[in-house]
């Protein structure tokens, strides 16, 4: 499984719902066509945005390996990244607050039946 972090905030606070409406769509339909596993959209709670170094909102995207990763990537590139609900979201998102990072799941990870061994 990989997760596709995305940290961002958006250009306009005034059309935040439509907005996230909008990247909620292309998420969906990403998943519809079996290019995600999954997603989920993330607001930061700080209400004092000094006090947090993280951005707004969050994007958490799953993919089940490297090969619909990649498919996925692809598919966007060759349609281009400007085009379609894609293009609408970058417009939407502010040019200095994303910040993207992927992870990847540890697969063969089983913690200790013990507790007391995580301290």
């Amino acid at each position: 499984m990989i997760h596709y972090n995305v940290w961002f905030d958006l250009r306009d606070k005034s059309e935040e719902a439509d907005d996230l409406g909008i990247i909620h769509a292309l998420l969906s339909e990403l998943q519809a066509a079996g290019s995600i596993t999954g997603f989920q959209l993330l607001q930061n709670s700080a209400t004092d945005p000094a006090k947090t170094k993280m951005r707004r909102f969050q994007a958490l995207i799953a993919f089940e390996d490297d090969a619909q990763f990649s498919a996925t990537f692809s598919a966007q590139a060759a349609r281009g990244v400007n085009t379609g609900l894609h293009g609408r979201v970058t417009s939407l998102v502010s040019d200095l607050g994303i910040e993207v990072e992927v992870f990847r799941q540890i697969a063969s990870f089983n913690p200790p039946a013990d507790p007391a061994h995580l301290c």
